[in-house]
């Protein structure tokens, strides 16, 4: 299948949200589905679990319930009945220690049972009674349990209980039922039937195709091993496959290397900034925080695994009496020079062109001729701005994308003293008849044309053809502080005194000058009297 349940909701990394939908996040415009993991304790409530049910917005209850072959775990759904938890949408994880009783209870409210048989019988040597809750109406569902006691997938989770069914249970399944386990039970238990499940019109595009060796197509998918998956698509992304088809349907794969077989991976998406890491990246983390540890880092497939083959061998619980050689079953198969299966319909084919159209254009405008060269994307995108524009406009590969007041979420905090700027460029890379709607029509598109969206992300540019790429950018600038304290103005000197500056000397000096010529000017009139007088 195509999705995963029991990954963390918070702190995600890519592959959790890229190669599977990840049951327990924001899937098809809804978050409906609860999990409890730990004990269910008896004063356990869970009022959300009933208002969800009783109002519609419950999809699935995925509950760890009764993991064990006691009284105690089976006593576990005693509390689930009492404390009216036991609703249509409960999805009982495990159940190893249920019984009848149970088993008819869970199948009249509709309820289903995810049944991870490698881990019951590492730990405990026997597995729930899947015969008796098929009997009782039970949705079953095949999932491999938590990784230290279960297997890497559940196409391997598959084979376990093929073998249980072939030689323990008396064939009660048939093939098509055994594959129902790991599709369509899953999503009609988990409330996704509207949306995904099925290879039909309106539906998303949520499927994994398989090498054909066997001419029973239920058969063929029970057999398939780690190389025969041919393609993985989630949403209509291609996610996972053979090197010559990831390359026929994306330009930015990254090579996987198996044991005498090869697949390629992107795990990337452009627009969206938790999903950057690269499938390198994200290994080279996982190694680091191994580092030290006694418990290496488990090799990604399982076939070519021999210590995991080993440890089921002589696992005295998983074998209990038994004799359960999985890979001689399964996994002892021939592999071509390519990688292929010897006696697929694959092994000794041709790879892919992936220049050829068939005649078909796909709406891309050139006729169905060879595709014309793309334009090559600088790894890292010049930046301008900002400018105080809004409006996407016109711009060049060279010049880069246009940095403005952004206006989308990225997911960033910005800090006080900052403000957020953000960008998108779109360019041609193939041609087509298509318009691009951003705030206005970008019609008659040549291969390597650009359109600048300033203020925007990926995500939130508009709508664009497949022909078009986008790549965005976003920076922090600093902003000034409007509080700040102007300059004090420099105080007003207080006015002089008249006494002070050379006009006043001046003036004393004239004034001085006056008086001692009217002194003399009248001592020389007095004198000349005096003279008369005589």
């Amino acid at each position: 299948n195509t999705a995963i349940q029991g990954s963390s909701n918070s702190n995600t990394d890519t592959f959790e949200t890229m190669l599977a939908r990840n049951i327990e996040l924001y899937n098809f415009g809804k978050d409906y589905i609860w999990t409890k993991v730990t004990e269910l304790e008896s004063d356990y409530e869970g009022n959300h679990i009933k208002e969800g049910s009783a109002e519609g917005t419950l999809d699935a209850w995925f509950l760890h319930l009764a993991e064990g072959i006691d009284e105690s775990s089976r006593a576990e759904f005693d509390v689930l009945v009492q404390n009216d938890l036991l609703v249509e949408e409960i999805v009982v994880i495990h159940g190893t220690g249920l019984t009848q009783t149970e088993f008819s209870a869970l199948g009249d409210v509709g309820g289903s049972l995810a049944w991870s048989p490698t881990s019951n019988l590492l730990l405990y040597g026997d597995t729930t009674d899947v015969a008796t809750a098929k009997a009782e109406g039970v949705n079953i569902m095949i999932g491999p349990d938590w990784a230290p006691s279960g297997s890497k997938s559940s196409m391997h989770e598959l084979k376990t209980a093929d073998w249980w069914d072939e030689n323990v249970l008396g064939d009660i399944f048939t093939d098509f039922e055994l594959v129902q386990t790991i599709s369509t039970n899953v999503v009609d238990a988990i409330g996704w039937s509207d949306h995904t499940g099925r290879i039909q019109a309106g539906l998303a595009a949520d499927f994994v195709v398989l090498d054909t060796f066997n001419a029973d197509p239920y058969r063929n998918v029970i057999d398939a091993v780690d190389p025969d998956v041919r393609l993985v698509v989630v949403g209509g992304l291609a996610v996972y496959g053979d090197v010559d088809i990831m390359q026929a349907m994306d330009d930015e794969i990254e090579i996987i290397e198996g044991v005498g077989f090869t697949k390629a991976t992107d795990i990337t998406y452009d627009g969206v900034p938790e999903a950057q890491q690269t499938f390198a990246e994200m290994f080279t983390a996982l190694q680091e925080c191994n580092q030290g540890k006694s418990v290496p880092i488990e090799y990604l497939f399982t076939l070519g695994d021999d210590r995991y083959f080993d440890v089921l061998n002589r696992s005295q619980s998983f074998q209990n009496g038994r004799t359960i050689d999985l890979w001689s079953d399964y996994y002892d198969i021939e592999l071509d020079e390519n990688g292929h299966r010897v006696g697929g319909t694959v092994g000794g084919a041709d790879p892919i062109e992936t220049n050829i159209t068939n005649g078909n254009n796909n709406g891309n405008g050139n006729g169905g001729t060879n595709p014309v060269p793309e334009p090559e994307l600088p790894v890292l995108w010049d930046t301008y701005g900002p400018r105080g524009a809004t409006l996407a406009h016109p711009t060049t590969i060279a010049e880069g994308i246009h940095l403005e007041a952004c206006t989308s979420d990225n997911g960033q905090t910005t800090p006080d003293d900052k403000e957020l700027l953000c960008g998108a460029i779109l360019v041609v890379m193939q041609p087509t008849d298509e318009c691009m709607n951003l705030d206005g029509w970008f019609c008659q598109l040549e291969v390597e044309d650009a359109v600048a969206v300033p203020g925007k992300l990926c995500d939130d540019s508009g709508t664009f053809p497949s022909q078009v790429t986008c790549r965005d950018a976003w920076s922090y600038l600093d902003v000034e502080d409007d509080n700040t304290n102007p300059e004090p103005e420099p105080e007003p000197e207080e006015p002089k005194s008249w006494t002070e500056g050379p006009l006043f000397w001046v003036a004393a000096i004239s004034l001085v000058g006056l008086l001692v010529a009217s002194i003399v000017m009248i001592n020389n009139n007095l004198r000349n009297e005096d003279d008369n007088e005589e």
